[in-house]
């Protein structure tokens, strides 16, 4: 049995491996995956739920999605895990050039100790290691793989509530360059705000480091405007990454861009930024 998981993919061209790359200029191999997750609950009650989960969970993820009590929580870690697993796929089909080269089931979405997701490949079916990340927002999932360094994503559906904790991640100076370059009347700041939100995160989930930096140690510093004839509604947010002793920066970029009334934000990079 062959999942469709193509007929839950949300296309849109801001969202391709290639405009994300070319974004960050990043040189390796990149996949993602954009889930809409009513489409994928369909698609698994079409096939019985039953025989859907044993195509694509390993046991240990069966016995992880058996503790979910909350309908729309299982939800949303089924579309985390099936974006997840068809980005790895594809990753690894560009890597092998060969089709079928991992079995959803045979391999493990599991957590680190700051919960980042990563794949454990069982001993019959070892994979190249590829580093992925997972987000999921209201409706929809996404996630990315790649072959080299570290990846991050993150999806948020735009929300008023994110200018009541804006202390918590926004800067004055941050607010001024949102505001210049966006030019929103005070009543949408929300959706500058939100992509500045999942920017961090999305920089948060790419860190390797024993702790999680918190989002203030990550300074935007420019908005760089994707060019209008290939990536209309796409740019690139140039951050300064504080190192714990405030002295060194990193230089690190992250593809933001709007579908509907969602920001997503991927960043990936050849070192680990540890």
């Amino acid at each position: 049995m062959c999942f469709p998981i193509e007929k839950c993919m949300v296309a849109d061209q801001n969202f391709s491996a290639d405009q994300i790359k070319d974004l960050l200029q990043y040189p390796h191999l990149l996949t993602c995956a954009l889930l809409d997750l009513q489409s994928l609950e369909e698609e698994i009650n079409k096939l019985e739920e039953e025989k859907a989960m044993a195509y694509s969970l390993s046991s240990e993820e069966l016995n992880l999605l058996g503790k979910f009590a909350s309908p729309k929580r299982k939800r949303e870690w089924l579309g985390g895990r099936f974006a997840a697993k068809y980005a790895a796929t594809r990753l690894l089909e560009q890597v092998k050039s060969q089709k079928n080269i991992m079995h959803w089931a045979s391999n493990t979405i599991i957590a680190d100790k700051n919960g980042r997701p990563f794949l454990s490949a069982n001993k019959e079916n070892a994979t190249r290691p590829v580093d992925i990340s997972i987000s999921h927002s209201d409706s929809l999932a996404a996630a990315m793989a790649v072959d080299t360094g570290c990846c991050g994503v993150d999806i948020q559906k735009v929300s008023p509530r994110v200018i009541k904790i804006i202390d918590r991640f926004c800067t004055q100076n941050e607010m001024d360059i949102l505001q210049k370059f966006f030019s929103v009347e005070p009543e949408k700041q929300a959706v500058p705000l939100t992509k500045l939100w999942a920017a961090k995160e999305t920089l948060r989930k790419a860190s390797n480091m024993s702790s999680l930096p918190g989002f203030l140690k990550l300074e935007l510093i420019e908005i760089i405007a994707a060019p209008l004839d290939k990536k209309p509604d796409s740019w690139g947010f140039l951050f300064n990454w504080k190192n714990p002793d405030g002295l060194t920066h990193k230089k690190c970029t992250v593809a933001v861009t709007q579908i509907a009334d969602y920001a997503l934000a991927l960043t990936a990079r050849g070192d680990t930024m540890g």
